[in-house]
């Protein structure tokens, strides 16, 4: 495998008339674009699986880029990108050094990998950094294909009450070790999909406890740009767990640690 050199030369345009920011990092070797989700592409390098993103193109929010797409680009990067924005210019350019450059590798890490190796969803998930937190992503962009052909039924239970059938699928997945650790759980996550009415999905996540004391809790959120998260909350067996609720398009899981902090 070829060793990429990055010089760091950073290209900032600004696109008004489609509402969207593109941030490109030179290079000359080839690339794989991938649509992470609705308003949020980005491109890497194919022969470099460490390498940072070559390209992103963000759709605007209140005419800036999502909090979340901010944070994975860098205070320095986000800077820059508001300062075009402001000034109402196509764009500029920016110099990174090689520690932004590798900062931008350990951030953007899990979509590289639904970039470079799309496995739907892969066994393991990838490790990034998180605005000082570590992060990953469980691409359940295929739970349309799960849920296509059943539809919502119940049945009544001995009580009565209206029951769900049970999940149309169910799988287990396995967070990066560095994560599990940091917030005290085992690494298999038992993520269940279930239909609801109106064609909305829930997601079910369950992990157990590894014991001993964390000084971090993990969340959970649709990678739908809404910076919405859950916090794992044990259920009166012990098992952590969180759900999601998503309609629209597919879109996939991501998962942080997030510090307990002193007040």
């Amino acid at each position: 495998m070829s060793v990429i050199t990055w010089d760091g030369h950073l290209r900032i345009d600004h696109l008004p008339d489609r509402g969207t920011v593109a941030i490109t990092l030179l290079t000359a070797e080839p690339t794989l674009e991938v649509q992470l989700r609705n308003g949020l592409v980005a491109g890497f390098v194919a022969a470099d699986p460490e390498g940072p993103p070559t390209f992103v193109s963000v759709a605007l929010r209140d005419n800036g880029i999502p909090d979340d797409v901010a944070e994975l680009l860098g205070p320095r990067v986000t800077a820059a990108v508001a300062d075009t924005i402001a000034a109402g210019g196509p764009g500029g350019w920016l110099e990174l050094d090689l520690g932004e450059v590798d900062g931008l590798a350990e951030a953007w890490a899990p979509y590289r990998a639904a970039a470079l190796d799309p496995a739907i969803p892969a066994p393991r998930g990838t490790l990034g950094a998180w605005a000082g937190e570590l992060w990953t992503r469980l691409d359940l962009a295929g739970w349309a294909d799960a849920l296509r052909g059943p539809e919502l039924r119940f049945r009544s239970g001995e009580s009565g009450e209206r029951e769900a059938d049970p999940p149309a699928a169910q799988e287990i997945w396995r967070l990066p070790d560095e994560l599990a650790a940091a917030v005290g759980v085992a690494p298999e996550v038992t993520w269940t999909i279930r239909p609801l009415a109106g064609g909305a999905v829930e997601i079910g996540l369950a992990v157990r406890p590894a014991g001993g004391t964390a000084n971090a809790v993990l969340q959970a959120g649709l990678d739908d740009g809404s910076q919405h998260w859950e916090t794992f909350e044990p259920d009166p067996s012990g098992v952590s767990r969180a759900r999601l609720v998503a309609s629209g398009d597919p879109v996939g899981v991501r998962f942080r640690s997030e510090s307990r902090r002193s007040a």
